[in-house]
Parts: C-alpha cells; structure tokens; sequence
C-alpha cells in the first residue's frame, strides 16, 4: 500500500471513532445536562423585599 493511502484509511477510522464517541457520549449523561439546563435559565422564586433603599425620584 501506498503511503497517501494508509494516512487516508488512519484519519478515516480516526473520524468514524470521533463521530460514534460524539454521538454516544452526550446520551449518556443528558438527563443531568437537561436537569442542569432547565435550572441555569429559571429565576429565584424568593425575592428579599425587606429593608431596601427606598424609592425616590431622580429630578
């Protein structure tokens, strides 16, 4: 074999190995990913509403 052709058939198995580590790797742990995502993006449901600055206009 030619020495163009075993660096093709290398950095072919290298890319199906990458591509099938990307396509099953994330599905293992996406229940915590998901979880994790919902949770970045909610607001805090308890507000401090006690003992602030009060308000006034800025004339």
């Amino acid at each position: 074999m030619k020495r163009s052709a075993i660096i093709i058939v290398v950095i072919a198995i290298s890319a199906c190995a990458a591509g099938a580590w990307l396509f099953v790797a994330p599905h293992s742990s996406s229940q915590g990913a998901t979880q994790r995502g919902s949770e970045f993006f909610k607001p805090p449901q308890d507000y401090k509403t006690s003992g602030g600055q009060p308000m006034k206009p800025r004339w």
